[in-house]
């Protein structure tokens, strides 16, 4: 792939008359995000333009060029793809953008046009019908709610709900076992599950009970590495198994990654994965501690991004102040509510501060363990945009694709609970 300037851009066009004739050349217009952006659009248009051309590089072909036409859109040449296969490459990369930085995509906010003609140093574009754009598996939020927009079989169902064992041996400890579990994570603009975050948790042996709550930051950075290592292997086997993929989170420990050689381990692992299974990855930089340097954040975050869809950072309690990683190139900021409790009457303010910090990073932000409706609805009321933890789980049977859950399902849950206990 080629990114070109504005100043060699007349000159390829120039060249590429037969591209234009075949369809190959088309422009995409993320102008919906700056429209929601207000005043945030100027610190946010390199993370955007960042976004796009990563998204359109992980599958273009050798030859293919994406070059910045202005602040809002983005000329896309493809000389080897036909008119169809050109148009619906460039329609993807602008849905992935604007499901990313707006949560959900409208019809209204597909923008797209084919190119038609060059001439005199001006391009004539023609606009793509929306329709065209939404496809036949696009989840259209204002659809009727459905529990599931699609169906895997029930083997599939059972195979991604059942948690994954892992066993690892280390010389001082002995035997470790890893369980990876799958959590949906809720996109809560859209009111869909399209993605899930693999968590995992290690049991020590009796002996090691000095370390059996020792969170991953204290681990070496080898058994660190080891526990990322399974969970990227967990995230293959089920990309390459389920009929129907989903994004997944994969965390992945600072330690794990500020070592040569822990951190070689993990990107090698990256790095051998198909191209087709690493745009399903979000990547994300847990166990952040407090002071970490903004500087080191940004050469961990920048070392990943060629490896995922997306780079997030987790912070560790709502706490945490986490303005102090803007411009760090992360793509989203994620928070591990866990440790929240169900009954702290200052939750819903607690996390409006965190969501206030992390606006100043990146629009997307995921709560984590959400452990009871009340924190889930503050969470959300905070301005979390994906909600994860045992009160989405609760309502969802975990299914490999996307899922439909609107507000409505999760106060029709609080009734059903309230029937049982009566």
């Amino acid at each position: 792939m080629e990114r070109l300037v504005s100043a060699s851009l007349a000159e390829v066009l120039e060249k590429v008359g037969p591209s234009i004739a075949s369809g190959g050349v088309n422009v995409i217009s993320v102008d919906a995000i700056r429209e929601r952006s207000d005043d945030r659009w100027p610190r946010k248009r390199e993370q955007v333009v960042t976004f796009v051309e990563r998204a359109f590089g992980k599958l273009c072909q050798p030859g293919d060029v994406i070059a910045p036409l202005n602040d809002t859109e983005f000329l896309t040449i493809q000389p080897n793809s036909s008119r169809t296969a050109a148009l619906g490459f460039s329609a993807n990369v602008l849905k992935e953008t604007l499901e990313f930085f707006l949560g959900a995509v409208a019809r209204e906010d597909l923008r797209l046009f084919q190119v038609t003609s060059f001439v005199n140093g001006e391009l004539g574009v023609q606009p793509v019908a929306t329709g065209r754009l939404m496809g036949a598996d696009h989840v259209d939020p204002q659809s009727p709610p459905t529990r599931r927009a699609a169906a895997p079989p029930a083997d599939e169902l059972k195979r991604l709900a059942r948690p994954h064992h892992v066993k690892l041996h280390v010389e001082s400890l002995g035997s470790l076992d890893v369980t990876i579990a799958a959590e949906p994570v809720w996109n809560a603009g859209a009111g869909v599950v399209v993605s899930y975050a693999l968590q995992p948790t290690v049991q020590f042996p009796v002996p090691a009970e000095d370390q059996a709550d020792a969170p991953i930051s204290e681990l070496s950075p080898a058994l660190a590495a080891d526990i990322a290592l399974a969970v990227i292997n967990r995230a293959a086997e089920l990309l390459e198994n389920l009929s129907v993929r989903s994004a997944l989170h994969i965390p992945l420990p600072l330690s794990a990654l500020a070592f040569s050689a822990a951190r070689y381990r993990v990107l090698h692992s990256l790095r051998e994965l198909p191209v087709g299974l690493r745009k399903f990855l979000i990547l994300e930089v847990v166990e952040l501690s407090q002071g970490l340097p903004p500087g080191r954040l940004a050469e961990v975050a920048s070392t990943l991004a060629p490896y995922g869809r997306a780079v997030l950072g987790r912070a560790d309690a709502e706490t945490t102040q986490v303005a102090a990683w803007r411009g760090c190139g992360l793509h989203g900021v994620s928070v591990d509510c866990s440790r929240l409790a169900t009954n702290d009457r200052k939750a819903l303010q607690k996390l409006t501060n965190f969501v206030g910090g992390a606006r100043a990073v990146a629009r997307p932000c995921v709560a984590y363990g959400l452990a009871s409706r009340c924190l889930l609805m503050a969470a959300w009321a905070a301005g979390c945009t994906h909600l994860s933890g045992p009160a989405v789980s609760l309502e969802l049977l975990p299914v490999p694709g996307p899922v439909r859950l609107q507000p409505i399902d999760l106060f029709a849950a609080d009734l059903r609970a309230g029937a049982l206990s009566s």
